[in-house]
This record gives structure tokens, C-alpha cells and sequence, in this order.
């Protein structure tokens, strides 16, 4: 309708302009308005606002504020003094009008439209060819909304289906539901468009329409099991419908509900819980339901009375027919469910970092088995492999509320002549959370919440979970499981107390224990007065241990520095430190080298006609080499630094020397 009147106004401007007609354009235009304009106010992108100015004068529309901006049109009041300005082509912004007596400014702004449709699939042989829009968010109240196709109707200004006074969602009426039965389509895709009477806003969907078969629905399962007391997801698939009603149970067993189940998020599937601990309560929605997160409906009635004890074990003659029906009187789809004995289970041990879990995947995210725990931290105690007690447990927030169901923590070695210190799910740091799917009962203790203080915390103790002849699905006799822990103090352990030597090199690790639950921060820092600060935020392994590592390469050989490792809750430990350049690094080995050399002088007499033979001995020369670990290499010889022959040989040289002088002169 925007664009429709836009062009009339348009048409009836040329008109004037090419005819002289200045008397129509402010006359009979100015019927075609969706509100005055004034000063200050806004104005929705697309809608045509009404201005009041003298008679037969001229009004400036410009750009801006103050129509600093530059011109924007113009346009002749005629014998009315009206003039309407069509704002579907202004952009967003200040615009100013002057002239015949107007003197003034106004804001065009975008009208925001997010709508969403309910569905956008309509078979063609079904009774149901309605799809519902709505208005998701807007940044203006109080509008009237239509929905036009011209794939459809072969106008683009036919209205399929208005409504007038629509808000956003959070804010009043927000839905408009388009009847598209009238028009006989065919299989095929239709573009749909939602759109604001009077401005631009608008939004186009593709409409699919799909063959027709006949309706039919099914379960997803021949047979459902389920513990007695818990609960049991039941899924019914729809094929060419969007609803369908199952039958759970039947006259004979005693039990016999009806549900009906909507399909709205079109995935082609409902699923509905039973709750077989609540079948004592007579409101059907409290025993067969939807879950919490499911956009579909769910809507259940008794066929016989509610029970008077939760769904009995199925056995003999007992058994739960499950039925489902679309159109027909034959069901589409049979099925059974098997209700089995509950049971208590196993109790273990696990320790959590001082961290929040909402949900049972989180906690297991989080958890170590471990039966030791630092004050500070979680215990997070098991039950596991028990059924039976979901269906009570549904929104229980303690097992205060149900009878027959207790968990009790006592420590083992109370001081003497003193009663034993305990807590149970009903005390402050103490909450249950619970696992149905996984078969998984988990108490979680904060250490450091309870109202038992930190000192007669410290020791041992044990959680008892016990189910009693009291509760509604009964065991023959009282049954307890239970599983023990130890509290003790947080501490912090770097390198074993020992100091600490890293290479000056990148990558060197200062490592520690603690005996923190795993997944909790420590904070480690390396810091050298006036020369370096190192931080590191890391987690503690699952078997204590943590490491941090340090890039040292830019610092001297010799640097000394502290350790400081630190935890929430925990007392600081510190140890110093130095950067030596062979820690860590393999050495060279030291080679020492012997080398003894023995030489014989033969000497002869003048005065004899007999030569002697020159007697020349050598040792061998030794050599002994020894492997150190050191990198230097030392060698040791007997020259004593002289070349050729050492020291004592020289003296006997020089003695022979002066020997042979002496026989010469005589």
C-alpha cells in the first residue's frame, strides 16, 4: 500500500508541475496522509506526513538540523495551505521545512520489523493451511500489519490477512495468522510478505507447499524400559500431520492415559515423558509431559483413576500397551512399556576445583576420583547404577521432601566423650544434583561452606546414601551403600623444596605438586630484583602435579632469582633460583693425556782408538687417557714445558759436556 500510494503522489506531482495545477497538489493530495507533521516529531521511514503552512506559498524541505545540509525538494501549498511529504524515499535523518510560514524540524526514522512464522510448510490437503507470524522485535508501538503474495494472488496489493494495534513480542499483541485454505494452492514455493501499513518495514518468507499423503504417526521404539519410580522418554514420530494422540496403557492393566502431542518446532516428532513415580497424582500433566526445553505441546488426561502407588513392575499379567492414532480408528502404531524393579546401587568418591557446575555434564567435566580433598575444594560424592528415585527427585532440591530417601555425612573418629560431627543434604554447602539418564545420584559438598569449621573438618569421614521401607517404591529391607574421604589442608610443593636451576635457554620448566583438586589454577612466578618478572597462570594435573615454563634466553649465565608458586586457599611456598647455562644439558667429557719420553746420550773419548758403540734406549711413549665429566681437557706430560727434552736430562748434558772439556786440557 506504501509503494501504491507513493506513485499516486508522485503521479499527482508530475501532474501539477507539467498542468500549472497548484490548487490540486495542495488539495486533493493532501487526503492522503498518515499523520502531521509538527516540530521535533519523528516519522517513520514511508509514511506520508501532512504539514499546515500559509495558502499559496511555497515550503523548503532541507536536509540537516538547521537545513544546513543541502536542498531536498520543495513543494506549493496551494489554496488549502496543506502539503503532504512522502518520507519513502528520504533517507533516515534531521530534516528542516521553511517558507510560508513554517519554520521548523522533524527526524525520518527506520521503523525496525524482525518477524519469525511458525511454520513454512503447508501440505495441500490438509483442513490446517494457516501460518502465524510474529512480531519479534520493533522499535515502535501500536502499528497495523498485513500479509500480501503476488505469487499467490496475482496482485501485490490484495491483502491475504491483517491486523491492526501490533507490538513487539514482550510488549502486547504480536501475532497475526494468515488463512491461506481460500486460495487452492498448488505444490510449490510461494513468497509471503509481511509488511507495516503505513512505512517501508517488511520482511518476505518462502511459503512451501508439499503433496498431501495420508497421516500417519509411529514411536520410535517397539519397547520402553524403565526403572520403577524414574522416568521415560516416549517419541512419536508424524508423518503429513502435525498431531496425533497415543494411548498409555489400557483398561485392563488398571492404567490408561491419553495424550496429545502438537508438533510446533516441525521436526516431525513429539516427544512426552512419563513419569511413573507421580502416576498417584491425579493432574494427568504432572505424570505425562514435555520437556523442559520442547516447543511442542503436551497435554495428557486420565481414562481411569490416578494410581494409589507409583506404576507397578510389569510382570505376568501385567503389561502397559502404548497406542497411536492421526484420523483413523485403527491405531497407526503399537508399542509396550516394561517397568522394572529399582535399584540402590554403589557409592564413590570424587574431588572437584572450587568451581561451579549447573549440570550433571559440567560436573563430570570437572571431577577426579580421588578420596582425598583439600579444605577449600569439592567432594563430590556417587551414587551410581541406582534407579528408582528420579521421579520423586523431580524438582527436589534435598531429599528432605521425600519420604524414604537419605543422605547422611558423618566423620569416622569424633573427639572423645563427644557426639560424631554430620551433615545432610538439607544443610548449607550441600546440594544434590541428579542424573537420571546415567543412572546417577551426586552429592556435592563445598568444604569450605559448611557450618562445621575448617579445623574439625580436618580427618576422616563417610557418606551414607540409604533408601528405607518408607519410601514409595520400597525394597524388601532397608538398603545403604556408602563411601569415605579425607579432609585435609591445601598445600603447595615446589621442586620438592629444592632450589631451583634452569638454563638462561626459552622452554625451562619450574614444576610442583599440591594436593588441590585437579583443574585448579596455580600461579607461578619467576622473579629477579630489577631484571625480570615471569607470571604463569597453569592447572593442576590430574595426578597433582603442575608445571610452568619460562623463556630465560635474553638473561646472564648466573642470574639468580625466586620461585613462587600460589593457589587460592592454599599458602604461598617459595624457593630461589639461578640461571646456570649447563643445567639440564650433557656435558663434554675430559680427556687427560700421559706422555714419558727417556732419551740415553752417547758419549766418546778422543784419546782411545776404540770407538764404544752408542747405546741409545727409548721408552716407549704411555699414554693414558681418562674420561671426566667435565668439558675441559687436561693433558699432563714430563717435558715439563721444555721442547725436546726436559729439565734433568739437560743438567747430565751439561756435566758430560764438561767433563769431556777437562780430559781435552790435560
Amino acid at each position: 500500500m506504501t509503494k501504491v500510494r507513493s506513485l499516486f503522489l508522485t503521479a499527482l506531482m508530475v501532474m501539477s508541475v507539467f498542468a500549472g495545477a497548484t490548487a490540486f497538489a495542495g488539495t486533493a493530495v493532501a487526503d492522503e496522509h498518515d499523520r502531521t507533521i509538527e516540530n521535533g516529531n519523528v516519522v517513520y521511514q514511508g509514511q506520508v506526513g501532512q504539514v499546515s503552512a500559509d495558502t499559496n506559498d511555497e515550503v523548503t524541505l532541507n536536509k540537516g538540523k538547521d537545513g544546513e545540509d543541502g536542498f531536498e525538494d520543495s513543494y506549493s501549498t496551494g489554496s488549502s495551505g496543506l502539503i503532504n511529504i512522502s518520507t519513502a524515499g528520504l533517507e533516515p535523518g534531521f530534516y528542516n521545512l521553511s517558507g510560508a510560514g513554517t519554520d521548523f524540524h522533524f527526524q525520518v526514522v527506520e521503523q525496525s520489523f524482525d518477524v519469525s512464522a511458525d511454520s513454512t510448510t503447508i501440505m495441500d490437503d490438509s483442513d490446517d493451511q494457516t501460518v502465524t507470524f510474529s512480531i519479534d522485535d520493533s522499535n515502535r508501538e501500536d502499528f497495523n500489519v498485513s500479509v500480501y503474495s503476488e505469487d499467490i494472488t496475482d496482485d501485490e496489493n490484495e491483502v491475504i490477512d491483517s491486523d491492526s494495534g501490533m507490538h513487539e513480542e514482550s510488549d502486547g499483541k504480536h501475532e497475526l495468522t494468515a488463512d491461506f485454505s481460500e486460495y487452492d494452492l498448488s505444490p510449490g514455493t510461494y513468497n509471503v510478505t509481511v509488511s507495516v501499513d503505513d512505512t517501508s518495514a517488511s520482511q518476505t518468507f518462502e511459503i512451501t507447499v508439499e503433496e498431501g499423503g495420508s497421516a500417519s504417526s509411529s514411536f520410535d521404539s517397539s519397547v520402553y524400559n524403565v526403572p520403577r519410580g524414574d522416568i521415560v522418554p516416549v517419541t512419536v514420530n508424524l508423518e503429513n500431520t502435525d498431531s496425533a494422540t497415543a494411548i498409555v496403557g489400557s483398561d485392563e492393566a488398571n492404567f490408561n492415559m491419553s495424550v496429545d502431542v502438537t508438533d510446533n518446532d516441525d521436526d516431525g516428532e513429539v516427544t512426552f515423558w512419563l513419569n511413573t513415580y507421580e502416576t498417584t497424582d491425579s493432574n494427568a500433566d504432572n505424570v505425562i509431559y514435555a520437556g523442559d526445553e520442547s516447543d511442542d505441546d503436551v497435554s495428557a488426561t486420565w481414562n481411569t483413576n490416578n494410581l494409589s502407588e507409583p506404576l507397578a513392575v510389569t510382570s505376568g499379567d501385567i503389561v502397559y500397551e502404548l497406542e497411536t492414532y492421526t484420523n483413523s480408528e485403527n491405531p497407526d502404531d503399537v508399542s509396550s512399556l516394561s517397568v522394572e524393579p529399582r535399584n540402590t546401587g554403589s557409592a564413590q568418591t570424587w574431588v572437584s576445583p572450587d568451581e561451579g557446575a549447573e549440570s550433571p555434564s559440567e560436573l563430570t567435566e570437572l571431577i577426579t576420583q580421588r578420596s582425598n580433598v583439600a579444605y577449600g575444594d569439592k567432594v563430590v560424592v556417587q551414587v551410581k547404577d541406582t534407579s528408582g528415585i528420579y521421579g520423586a527427585l523431580t524438582g527436589a532440591n534435598d531429599l528432605s521432601s521425600v519420604d524414604g530417601l537419605s543422605m547422611t555425612v558423618e566423620e569416622d573418629e569424633p573427639e572423645p566423650n563427644t557426639a560424631a560431627d554430620s551433615f545432610d543434604t538439607t544443610d548449607d554447602g550441600v546440594k544434590i544434583m541428579d542424573d537420571g539418564a546415567n543412572q546417577s545420584l551426586y552429592l556435592i559438598i563445598e568444604t569450605d561452606n559448611l557450618e562445621i569449621g575448617e579445623e574439625d573438618l580436618m580427618g576422616d569421614w563417610t557418606a551414607t546414601f540409604t533408601v528405607d521401607e518408607e519410601y514409595a517404591v520400597s525394597p524388601d529391607e532397608k538398603q545403604s551403600v556408602s563411601t569415605t574421604f579425607t579432609v585435609e589442608e591445601p598445600t603447595l610443593d615446589l621442586n620438592e623444596g629444592n632450589d631451583v636451576s634452569v638454563a638462561n635457554s626459552d622452554n625451562q620448566t619450574i614444576a610442583g605438586t599440591t594436593n588441590l583438586a585437579p583443574g585448579t589454577s596455580v600461579n607461578v612466578q619467576a622473579r629477579s630484583s630489577g631484571i625480570f618478572f615471569k607470571n604463569q597462570d597453569i592447572t593442576v594435573s590430574e595426578d597433582g602435579s603442575f608445571s610452568s615454563m619460562f623463556d630465560f634466553s635474553e638473561y646472564d649465565n648466573g642470574t639468580e632469582f625466586s620461585a613462587t608458586a600460589s593457589a587460592a586457599g592454599a599458602e604461598s611456598v617459595s624457593v630461589d633460583g639461578v640461571l646456570n647455562q649447563n643445567a639440564g644439558g650433557e656435558e663434554e667429557p675430559t680427556t687427560t693425556t700421559t706422555t714419558t719420553t727417556t732419551t740415553t746420550t752417547t758419549t766418546e773419548e778422543p784419546t782411545e782408538t776404540t770407538e764404544e758403540p752408542t747405546e741409545t734406549t727409548e721408552e716407549p711413549t704411555e699414554t693414558t687417557e681418562t674420561t671426566e665429566t667435565t668439558e675441559d681437557t687436561e693433558t699432563t706430560s714430563n717435558d715439563d714445558g721444555q721442547p725436546g727434552f726436559g729439565v734433568a736430562i739437560s743438567v747430565v748434558a751439561l756435566l758430560a759436556a764438561a767433563l769431556l772439556a777437562l780430559r781435552r786440557e790435560n
